[in-house]
C-alpha cells in the first residue's frame, strides 16, 4: 500500500480541524445558554403536553372534584382516565348537571396549582399524575427533598416522569410521561425492543422543574412528550366536538334550535 499524499494529509488535518471547531463551536454554544430558566419559559416547555379538566359544559368554568381526604379541590389530571373517573363522581352526585372533559396545557396547570401567578382561584388546586403510574413505581419513587417538599403544593400528588440516556442527542432530550410511551420511542428509533435497558431515570417532575429553574444548563434539548392515552383523548374530543357542531347547524338550519347568541345579534 503506498504512502498517503501529502494532500491526503493536508484533507485529513483539515477534516480534523474543523470537527474540533464544530465541536468547540458546540461546546461554546451550550455555554452560552447555560443559565437557570424563568418560569415563564419552564411553563412553555410543558405546555407541549396536555391536561385534563372537569368542566361545566354551560358556564366552561372548571368544577371542584374531591382530593386528598375527601377535600374538594379544583384539579387537573395528567391522565384522561382519572379525570374520567372524577367526572363520573361528581355527574353522579349532581345528576342535573351538563358535565364534560376540558383541557388545559400542562405547564399552566402546573404553574397555577403552584400558586405562580395572579388572578388565581380561591379554591384549592392540585395537579394528578397518572394513578396508574404511580401504582407502577410505588416501590422505587423517592419522597420529595424537604426544601423542595416546603416550597411545592402539599395537595398535589407525585408526579413521575421518566428519562433515558439511550434515546438522548445533544438536540433532544425526551422527558416521558409514561414507560410504554418511552418503549414505544425506542421502536420508532429502529432498536430492537429486547434490547431496550431496564435502567431509567425516574423524576418526580416538580424536582426536575425546580432543577430547571436553578440550575445552569443548556434546558433547550429538553423536550416532554406527551402521553399517547392523552393524544387520544383529545382526537376523540375533536371528533365527538365536530359532530356536535354539525348537529347543532342541522337544528339551527331546521328551526329546531336558536342560533347562537353572537348570529342572533349579526341577524338582529
Amino acid at each position: 500500500m503506498s504512502a498517503p499524499s501529502r494532500m491526503e494529509d493536508a484533507e485529513e488535518q483539515h477534516a480534523r480541524r474543523a470537527s474540533d471547531g464544530e465541536a468547540h463551536q458546540g461546546s461554546t454554544d451550550a455555554e452560552h445558554h447555560a443559565r437557570p430558566l424563568e418560569v415563564q419559559e419552564v411553563v412553555e416547555k410543558l405546555n407541549t403536553v396536555p391536561a385534563f379538566k372537569v368542566v361545566d359544559d354551560e358556564t366552561g368554568d372548571i368544577v371542584p372534584t374531591p382530593g386528598k381526604g375527601g377535600e374538594a379541590c379544583l384539579c387537573w389530571y395528567a391522565d384522561p382516565h382519572d379525570a374520567r373517573v372524577a367526572l363520573a363522581i361528581v355527574a353522579a352526585r349532581e345528576p342535573g348537571r351538563q358535565l364534560s372533559l376540558g383541557t388545559t396545557p400542562l405547564g399552566t396547570a402546573l404553574a397555577m396549582s403552584e400558586g405562580w401567578g395572579t388572578g388565581l382561584p380561591s379554591m384549592p388546586l392540585r395537579l394528578q399524575a397518572s394513578s396508574a403510574v404511580l401504582r407502577s413505581v410505588r416501590d422505587v419513587l423517592s419522597p420529595l427533598p424537604e426544601r423542595a417538599a416546603a416550597a411545592l403544593n402539599a395537595r398535589t400528588s407525585a408526579f413521575p416522569v421518566f428519562l433515558m440516556e439511550e434515546l438522548q442527542s445533544p438536540s433532544v432530550a425526551p422527558v416521558f410521561f409514561r414507560r410504554e410511551d418511552l418503549a414505544s420511542c425506542w421502536r420508532i428509533s429502529g432498536r430492537a425492543p429486547e434490547a431496550l435497558p431496564d435502567s431509567l431515570t425516574l423524576y418526580d417532575l416538580r424536582v426536575l422543574v425546580l432543577k430547571m429553574m436553578s440550575t445552569g444548563a443548556d434546558w433547550r434539548s429538553l423536550m416532554f412528550v406527551a402521553p399517547g392515552s392523552s393524544l387520544q383523548q383529545i382526537d376523540a374530543a375533536s371528533q365527538h366536538g365536530a359532530v356536535r357542531d354539525l348537529e347543532r347547524q342541522a337544528a339551527v338550519a331546521r328551526g329546531d334550535e336558536p342560533p347562537p347568541l353572537e348570529e342572533a345579534a349579526a341577524i338582529a
